[in-house]
């Protein structure tokens, strides 16, 4: 697994993922309607959680670890911008309860007018990160603010986080992945992209190309040429 230093230009963030995301899901939903499109991009995000998921658990098993909730959290591959996010963890029982009140996927969708198209994200990318970590943990997604609940709730079933042990049993784990397990941005949006242009391209042959096109060249639009030839070249890694 290749980890990405920081490229020419100012290293990638959160937005960048979250806008180029919006980017292409929008252009492919004008290129093929929203029904079909909506289709597509629900497939590639499924696809690119459970590979990031997947990611997760072979460096778990690479520690001996099991692949228990506590590791979910323990192996997680991104850090996001100090201040960015909000989250309360609330305990019950032998499972946790997270709330999210801020969250900077929220924020770059909701400051580009972009919601309609970047909610598809949310319906998707957590139980899939978790199915492809181990699919037999469980997962309840209440509900999440892109899609028109005050929080994003979710209930993460057997994280025992709430107990004295589970807490000390994620801070041990947490010392051995340490920062290995945390992937640049400049690796996130090489993935994303990546899976959705297969998924895209794979769905809708030369329209798809015209979608990601367009998509690739709002991104320009907004952030310079090089930036669009830096995730174009991030394409090495994962193909």
């Amino acid at each position: 697994m290749e980890t990405i230093g920081d490229a020419a230009g100012a290293p990638f963030t959160e937005m960048h993922h979250a806008l180029l995301f919006a980017w292409m899901a929008k252009a492919v939903c004008e290129e093929a309607g929203d029904e079909r499109g909506e289709q597509i991009i629900s497939l590639a995000v499924r696809r690119y959680g459970e590979e990031r998921g997947r990611r997760m658990a072979a460096r778990a098993r690479a520690n001996d670890h099991a692949l228990d909730m506590i590791d979910y959290f323990a192996y997680s591959e991104f850090k996001t911008t100090p201040g960015a996010m909000s989250q309360t963890l609330a305990a019950r029982g032998q499972d946790l309860r997270l709330l999210n009140t801020k969250c900077p996927w929220y924020t770059a969708w909701n400051e580009s007018g972009l919601m309609k198209w970047g909610c598809l994200y949310c319906r998707e990318i957590d139980s899939a990160v978790l199915r492809g970590f181990n699919p037999e943990l469980k997962l309840d997604v209440v509900g999440t603010r892109s899609n028109g609940s005050a929080t994003c709730d979710f209930i993460f079933h057997g994280a025992k986080m709430g107990l004295r042990n589970g807490a000390i049993l994620l801070y041990r784990k947490k010392l051995r992945p340490g920062t290995k397990a945390i992937q640049s941005w400049d690796y996130h949006v090489g993935h994303l992209f990546t899976t959705l242009e297969k998924m895209i391209v794979g769905e809708l042959g030369e329209s798809g190309h015209k979608a990601v096109d367009s998509a690739l060249n709002v991104f320009a639009q907004r952030y310079g040429e090089e930036d669009r030839l830096r995730i174009l070249a991030l394409r090495r890694i994962f193909t």
